[in-house]
């Protein structure tokens, strides 16, 4: 009997392993598969979940629209003189009109077209100049990153607002003038970040295997090595919106500001002696700006959270 029912256990066991064989691989093709999620569509999703993020990108959407369509509804000339100097905030002038008698609203309206390009153009020069001199400095190193490792320091130590003041006086106040000499007092601290960025990428095994398959040096830099080191730099470029916003106002208070075109620091430069006899025509360009550098900060804090592989939660 013990032959006989040897084989019978045997094969009951394998009838029962065929039977259990398909449902466990049933079980197992019914498991959902997890879709891959890009990179863009990641960072998106983290910034949604960023509050501050979320509230600075309406708020910035919103001053950009305010000076878009403004001047398509609000049909009143900035320079022009549309009313008595000082006169405080009623319904011929909703915000009250300055020294000159202009309407402030207008100012607000049209200035901020001129204030808000200023600072995106001059943070697109900053980190050009910055980008590329630390990318140099930090992939090739050895003499060229001592030769700009100098210069940026040589820039680092002047003061930026006086050299940007120098700039100007030069060169004239105008408005492409001044957004020029704020990109090019601006850029060292870009180029700071990125150096250190392409100091940590250089030596990864992705970089000295694109270079042993035959890739050459300015492929590794633009192709390789910039897409990797560009989350810490679009926060750099964000923040640096704001800190142009704040140049420009600051050399329109000192007088530097391009009096043919009408931005927020001019009608704040203009009308600063009169501060006490109309609060309104320094107080309301100064919350523009304060809104807009608020608003351009809490932005870079949402990139930043967005793009921090730390910080992205599934």
């Amino acid at each position: 009997m013990s032959t006989l029912e040897s084989p019978l256990a045997v094969a009951e066991s394998e009838n029962a392993k065929s039977a259990a064989g398909p449902s466990r691989s049933a079980s197992v093709a019914e498991l959902p598969v997890a879709k891959a999620v890009s990179p863009t569509r990641a960072a998106l999703r983290q910034f949604g979940k960023s509050p501050s993020g979320v509230a600075g990108a309406i708020l910035l959407v919103l001053l950009v629209a305010a000076t878009i369509f403004g001047p398509f509804i609000y049909h009143v000339d900035p320079l022009e003189i549309v009313g008595m100097p000082f006169a405080p905030p009623d319904a011929d002038a909703l915000l009250g009109t300055d020294y000159l008698g202009r309407d402030v609203l207008s100012g607000l309206i049209h200035g901020g077209r001129a204030t808000l390009t200023v600072g995106a153009v001059a943070a697109l020069i900053t980190i050009v100049i910055g980008v590329s001199v630390g990318a140099l400095a930090g992939f090739f190193g050895g003499w060229m990153d001592s030769l700009l490792v100098k210069i940026t320091e040589f820039f680092q130590v002047l003061p930026p607002l006086l050299f940007a003041m120098v700039l100007v006086t030069l060169f004239g106040a105008k408005l492409s003038t001044i957004t020029l000499a704020i990109g090019v007092v601006s850029w060292p601290s870009a180029a700071r970040l990125t150096r250190a960025e392409f100091m940590r990428l250089r030596d990864l095994d992705f970089i000295k295997a694109s270079r042993a398959a035959g890739a050459g040096s300015w492929h590794l830099i633009l192709r390789v090595a910039l897409p990797n080191a560009l989350p810490p730099i679009i926060v750099s470029a964000t923040l640096a919106i704001g800190v142009a916003i704040l140049f420009e106002g600051g050399l329109s208070f000192l007088g530097l500001g391009d009096p043919n075109t009408m931005s927020w620091g001019l009608m704040i430069g203009q009308n600063r002696n009169y501060v006490l006899d109309a609060w309104w025509a320094v107080t309301f360009p100064g919350a523009a700006i304060f809104l807009a550098v608020l608003a351009v900060s809490l932005v870079g804090d949402g990139i930043n959270d967005a793009v921090n592989p730390r910080l992205r939660r599934r």
